[in-house]
């Protein structure tokens, strides 16, 4: 009797174990769930417009929806994204696609490649929307490029990396018409000042003016 008493109480204690076991187990599960969940949300909730323009490059298309550029660029991996998370990834191997900017998408991120190698990717996307550009600014290698492509043609091609002019093709633009080449190049300011006659300033998108433009764009990712 004495031994069928100890085996009914071993067997309920390791009953209760297994159950507290469980009930962590569940419980780490369901933290991690709303971990993740919470997480997706930080990532997808609207926030405010970011500003960007250093030691980055986009591409401005002449577009109503960022879905049009999707599709015209090839992008894969889609995932809806606040400015934050956008800019972010943008900074990795990714492209963040802005909403709609007084008309203008803007496709930002590392992940777009060596667009100033690859003209035919502003001229097919100016061919479908009339007018793309490229810019690109890191001071760090002395890099800097702007690109205007309209109706599929070329309207400017500029492009100095460590101090050497690489590309220097078309109609300057009005910022860059007082500076001399031979004795100093484009800056990061001037570029951001030709994409602000052209399209648009990222580096303004806190003003005030930006106001109702919508906190939520996409990423994804361009196969090489």
């Amino acid at each position: 009797m004495v031994v069928f008493l100890l085996f009914v109480v071993l067997i309920v204690g390791l009953g209760v174990i297994l159950h507290r076991q469980m009930n962590q187990y569940n419980d780490e599960v369901l933290d991690a769930d709303f971990r993740e969940n919470d997480i997706n949300r930080s990532q997808k909730t609207p926030d405010k417009l970011l500003p960007f323009g250093q030691k980055i490059q986009w591409i401005a298309v002449k577009a109503d929806y960022r879905e049009q550029v999707v599709a015209t660029l090839g992008l894969t991996n889609l995932e809806s994204a606040n400015w934050s998370y956008g800019l972010e990834k943008a900074s990795d191997n990714h492209v963040f696609l802005t909403p709609n900017i007084e008309g203008w998408i803007l496709a930002v991120g590392w992940g777009l490649g060596e667009i100033w190698k690859k003209t035919e990717v502003l001229e097919k996307l100016s061919r479908e929307y009339g007018e793309a550009q490229f810019f690109l600014t890191h001071i760090g290698t002395q890099s800097h490029t702007y690109m205007r492509y309209t109706n599929g043609k070329m309207i400017r091609n500029f492009h100095c990396e460590e101090g050497g002019i690489l590309t220097n093709e078309g109609t300057p633009a009005n910022p860059e018409k007082s500076l001399d080449f031979s004795d100093s190049l484009p800056d990061d300011n001037m570029v951001l000042n030709i994409a602000a006659e052209w399209s648009i300033n990222p580096s303004l998108l806190h003003e005030s003016r930006y106001s109702q433009v919508e906190g939520q764009g996409t990423i994804g990712y361009l196969r090489p």
